[in-house]
């Protein structure tokens, strides 16, 4: 069998370097959350005085990056999979069934994603909305905004994910390993 062309691999590991990146990016918004709830914990227990923003930037950015990191997880081979026969499917049978399953059901349910939350977000913004959750009231579109920029996120790694299917069809054999997540 016909080995791939170098540019197949370069798109492959391009695309995982590119969302382990963005991981780690995205990642730094969870030191952000720990650093202003300890802050608020301090302020609010030790000075008497309590802040009005913490629990807005709290929930926008624990969102915001959980929804960020969903490409990661992709890459990590982090997301649920139902076991029960997938350890006993040889890989070309494995890259079959993902091959499929990006192509009829990730891609146009990602697709669908990136329109609607792109809509949402835009009229978040002509609209000015602002969070009702607290006397702080920040504007709401950057954060609609993450649903968007995650999904796009999440389909560039599904192109590399698809890929790797490919391979596994062709070859009988997995691309890579990913890490091993216990749950």
């Amino acid at each position: 069998m016909r080995d791939f062309p170098h540019a197949f691999y370069a798109v492959i590991r391009g695309i995982d370097r590119f969302t382990d990146a963005t991981g780690k990016l995205v990642s730094l918004a969870m030191l952000f959350l720990v650093v202003s709830i300890c802050y608020e914990c301090f302020s609010r227990y030790a000075l008497d005085a309590p802040t009005v923003w913490v629990m807005d930037t709290s929930y926008i950015a624990n969102g915001s990056a959980f929804m960020l990191g969903c490409g990661y997880a992709l890459l990590k081979g982090a997301h649920v999979r139902t076991d029960m026969l997938w350890d006993k499917y040889s890989e070309r049978k494995k890259g079959t069934v993902d091959l499929i399953s990006y192509l009829l059901l990730f891609f146009p349910v990602m697709i669908a994603l990136f329109a609607i939350s792109v809509d949402d977000a835009w009229y978040a913004f002509n609209l000015d909305e602002r969070s009702e959750q607290s006397p702080w009231r920040p504007i709401m579109w950057p954060f609609r905004a993450s649903i968007p920029l995650a999904t796009l996120l999440l389909m560039i790694q599904g192109v590399s994910e698809s890929m790797k299917s490919w391979y596994a069809v062709r070859t009988g054999r997995e691309f890579q390993h990913r890490e091993k997540v216990e749950v």
